[in-house]
């Protein structure tokens, strides 16, 4: 089968959940035995044209980024005209859409240039603009807000009513899309989100990773890797921390990843007097990544909204380090299958103290280490690996698609 997978973001350039799905989405189809491209928005105007990786094909769109009207014009016009190019030198058989705006003019004009079109929902397109919106300091601000977050849902919800198919990473996924655009459960398959069991994997050598990122080798080491956004906890977390130090004060939490919370985090650390025991270490390629979760003890999911999947547990998991989690969109839907014990009973500060205070007493207990990480690795095994995700949806892929979408 001839497949066009249509992005936003590239497979390239790694940095989040939804690169890694993307790539590895991409190159399980064509190690299946498919024909893959992707077609994706130039990320820089010098980063045009086409690129391969894993002899998969990336081409990439210029945009304007003049103003928003600008942007979203340019977007579906250019995105067509690519379409087209790449519709004349090889028939297309399938598309697979993974973010809305990306498909919006494909889908639009050209639904007729392939009999199979799928929608892999990451999240919701509106629900992640309004939590990474800080609040409008004005009238003018708030309705310019309110007129990009119903743009968005729109447009995902035109997409979307129009793919053969929609396809969701977890259960909480499956009933905010039927909740928020109206999709039938018929026209929704649940393929779980996964890991490179091989990239993310159990080491022996704990001291050693900590050693190698220069992390203490007497503490024990809480983890988390996150946007630094609104509705990943953190906050909260800090605070969480703060009421632990005085009967935990062998703790270190260490923080990943980057964005405008960053000076407000590192002004709480100091407010709290915790900069001896958190640290703010920024981005982490993908390369050390695996490290950190198999040079700490525990790793958390402290989020506020969302996780329609939550791709960091599986990877802990899959480095056989358990993984403490709120009680937040995909979150129990993963962790329960380990433990309860790992699921906080709230998201506040003292809900993730009490869980941590549960959970770091049971780690004392080597057997119980063992125990959390073999169920933890087997889970991912079983269930969260790349070649089974993509197994299902090529499934998904073959199978008889539904007559009657919206026109």
């Amino acid at each position: 089968m001839n497949i066009l997978v249509l992005a936003e973001v590239s497979s390239a350039r790694v940095i989040g959940g939804a690169e890694r799905v993307l790539r590895n989405q991409a190159i399980g189809l064509a190690a299946l035995g498919h024909h893959v491209r992707i077609l994706t928005r130039a990320p820089e105007p010098r980063f045009e044209g086409v690129i391969e990786m894993h002899g998969i094909q990336e081409w990439r769109y210029p945009v304007s980024r003049k103003h928003e009207a600008a942007f979203l014009w340019s977007s579906i016009r250019r995105s067509v005209e690519r379409f087209d190019q790449l519709s004349v030198t090889r028939p297309i058989d399938a598309v697979v859409i993974h973010q809305s705006l990306a498909g919006l003019g494909p889908i639009l004009s050209r639904r007729q240039a392939a009999s199979r079109w799928i929608y892999v929902c990451h999240s919701l397109a509106h629900e992640e603009y309004e939590t990474r919106q800080a609040p409008a300091q004005s009238t003018l601000a708030s309705l310019r807000r309110h007129t990009n977050l119903r743009a968005r849902q729109s447009v995902e919800g035109v997409v979307m009513s129009r793919c053969h198919r929609v396809v969701v990473l977890s259960q909480f996924m499956r009933q905010r899309v039927m909740a928020a655009h109206g999709i039938s459960a018929a026209r929704i398959g649940l393929v779980p989100g996964a890991v490179d069991a091989e990239l993310f994997k159990p080491s022996l050598q704990r001291q050693t990773a900590r050693a190698t990122l220069k992390l203490p080798t007497d503490k024990t080491i809480l983890f988390t890797v996150r946007n630094l956004v609104p509705r990943m906890g953190l906050d909260n977390l800090l605070g969480a921390i703060e009421l632990l130090v005085a009967t935990q004060p062998r703790l270190t939490l260490v923080i990943g990843g980057e964005g405008p919370l960053r000076a407000r985090l590192q002004e709480e650390i100091q407010h709290k007097k915790l900069q001896d025991v958190v640290r703010l270490v920024g981005f982490i390629p993908e390369s050390q990544l695996s490290h950190y979760y198999q040079a700490s003890d525990l790793v958390l999911m402290p989020s506020l909204q969302l996780e329609g999947f939550g791709l960091v547990m599986v990877e802990a998991l899959a480095c056989g380090t358990p993984v403490l989690g709120t009680p937040v969109g995909a979150i129990p839907e993963i962790l329960n299958q380990v433990d309860p014990i790992l699921v906080a009973e709230g998201v506040d500060g003292r809900s993730l103290a009490r869980a941590l205070e549960r959970v770091l007493a049971r780690l004392k207990n080597a057997g119980e280490v063992a125990r959390l990480a073999n169920k933890g690795r087997l889970l991912v095994e079983r269930r969260y690996n790349w070649t089974q995700h993509c197994s299902e949806l090529a499934r998904i892929l073959d199978s008889a698609m539904p007559a009657q979408l919206a026109a």
